[in-house]
């Protein structure tokens, strides 16, 4: 029986990161601060955020909890008595937009427009730092936003995939039942793992073909016309 409702993870299934410049949004950062000691230089501001990746944010899938964007800046630039009097919300979104390049996965957006003709209820659910608007503004770049109800991030619910807790959210939100949902990601440890202990089919999207099939997944496919193929046929 094919899908009633879909879920989708967000970087490596429908938008790819290209590159991260954190220099580049670091240094947007301090452009804007309000006051800045003249004895701080960027190198070391960038060497604080290597120590807060390693010890907070290099830590978090082993946890399964979510540390917000915000937080990891408060502890870089609070440290040095850095203060900035510009909202969190726009320092978050002008450093994505200084650091980070990405572009949709191939037959993304055709993909999501075909469900949508379906009637297809669809939406995301991603682990990520930053905040609901920012991963929506990057969707929203690609065309991809429109045939979405809504985007679910870690960084606004505590707790990161494979944690239950998130599919199950995403789900009450979707209106369906997990047993009904499809969800399509590219990660087994995260994706397939939480998606099946949640109860929903999990389409391993493994457009890497890093091996063929997974054993962990309900259903393995290669990219978004192999999997209009399989939402197709049972209909």
């Amino acid at each position: 029986m094919g899908p009633q409702g879909l879920l989708f993870d967000y970087g490596g299934t429908l938008v790819e990161e290209v590159s991260v410049d954190l220099r580049a949004g670091n240094e947007w950062l301090l452009s804007r601060a309000s006051f800045r000691p003249a004895s701080v230089s960027l190198e070391q501001v960038l060497e604080r955020a290597s120590r807060v990746t390693t010890e907070v944010a290099d830590r978090r899938d082993g946890v399964h909890l979510e540390a917000a964007w915000p937080a990891l800046t408060r502890l870089i630039h609070d440290f040095f008595g850095i203060r900035f009097d510009v909202p969190m919300a726009e320092l978050e979104m002008g450093f994505w937009k200084a650091s980070v390049q990405a572009r949709a996965m191939p037959g993304a957006r055709q993909a999501l427009e075909q469900c949508h003709r379906l009637s297809l209820p669809s939406a995301v659910v991603s682990n990520t730092s930053f905040s609901e608007p920012v991963i929506r503004y990057e969707l929203s770049k690609h065309g991809l936003a429109d045939y979405l109800a809504f985007v679910v991030v870690s960084a606004d619910y505590s707790v990161r995939k494979p944690n239950v807790l998130l599919f199950e959210t995403a789900a009450a939100r979707l209106g369906i039942q997990p047993g009904d949902i499809w969800f399509v990601g590219d990660r087994l440890d995260t994706d397939v793992a939480g998606a099946k202990a949640a109860g929903m089919t999990a389409v391993w999207f493994n457009a890497n073909k890093l091996q063929d099939p997974s054993p962990d997944a309900d259903l393995t496919v290669a990219d978004w016309d192999d999997f209009m193929r399989h939402v197709l046929e049972p209909m």
